[in-house]
């Protein structure tokens, strides 16, 4: 039981500084978006104050060069977008796997503690029948329930 705790707590930390990672991706994620929506309207804003005077070819294609470079940066942000939906969607799985896990050690481990209390008591009810035929045996018992007794009042 230890042991699961101990991984349970392993997990839980793996978790938390994977939490953290992609915080911090996402941080970073929302700061590109922004950097994007401020080209964007830097773009359109340029567009609509420019003179109707025609481009060089140079600013064509710095403008050209500037929209692919956004293009690419927009396909780069859905791809990490989707790549946190995943991570987090494999963490909510993998977090589910683990509690039901540890949820069915717990749950074997109740049935053992069972078992064993109700291996104890059959034990017992032996030794009783065996004590009403045996005086040797009664004795014996005796002397058990009161090591028992003693054990407890120092448990106490």
């Amino acid at each position: 039981m230890r042991n699961l705790e101990l991984k349970l707590a392993e997990r839980e930390r793996m978790i938390g500084e994977t939490e953290k990672r992609l915080a911090e991706r996402e941080r970073e994620l929302y700061e590109l978006e922004a950097l994007l929506l401020a080209r964007e309207k830097l773009l359109a804003a340029s567009r609509q104050h420019a003179p109707a005077a025609p481009i060089s070819a140079e600013e064509k294609a710095a403008l050209v060069q500037l929209r692919d470079e956004l293009e690419r940066q927009q396909i780069s942000l859905a791809e990490a977008k989707q790549g946190i939906r995943d991570r987090e969607q494999f963490l909510d799985e993998s977090e589910a796997k683990l509690f039901e896990k540890v949820q069915s050690q717990q749950e074997k481990e109740i049935q053992l503690d069972q078992k064993s209390d109700d291996m104890r008591a059959r034990e017992r009810r032996v030794r009783e029948a065996e004590a009403r035929l045996d005086p040797t045996a009664a004795a014996a018992l005796k002397a058990e329930d009161e090591a028992v007794r003693v054990r407890d009042e120092f448990n106490e």
